[in-house]
C-alpha cells in the first residue's frame, strides 16, 4: 500500500512539474513572438524595448506586456489570435488612465 501511495505521489509531482515547465516554455515562446513582431514587422530596434513579458490570466487569457525604453511610464498590451499579433490596449505603468496620458506607440 505504501508503494502505491509513493508511486501516485511521484506521478502527481511529475505531472505538476511537466505542467509548470510547459507553461514556462509557452510564455517564453509567446514573449519571443511578440518581440520578433515588434522588431521585424513594426521596425523597432531591440534597444527600443525596455521590457517584454507574457502573463496568463483572465480575459484575455494570454497577454504580453511591452514597455518601451522611451515611454517607461506606459504599458502596451499585445496578444496573438489566429496567427496574428496585435496591440489591443495600453495603460500607465502605475495608476489608472484618466484620458490625458499621451502614448507614443499606439498601433491602429
Amino acid at each position: 500500500m505504501k508503494r502505491i501511495k509513493m508511486l501516485l505521489l511521484v506521478i502527481v509531482l511529475m505531472a505538476c512539474t511537466l505542467g509548470l515547465v510547459g507553461l514556462k516554455i509557452f510564455k517564453d515562446k509567446t514573449t519571443n513572438e511578440v518581440e520578433t513582431y515588434l522588431i521585424e514587422e513594426r521596425g523597432y530596434n531591440p534597444n527600443d524595448i525596455n521590457e517584454v513579458y507574457t502573463q496568463i490570466g483572465k480575459a484575455p487569457l494570454v497577454s504580453t506586456t511591452v514597455i518601451f525604453d522611451d515611454d517607461r511610464s506606459s504599458r502596451y498590451f499585445y496578444r496573438k489570435e489566429n496567427g496574428r499579433i496585435y496591440q489591443y490596449s495600453r495603460a500607465p505603468v502605475q495608476g489608472v488612465d484618466d484620458g490625458t496620458k499621451q502614448y507614443k506607440h499606439i498601433e491602429e
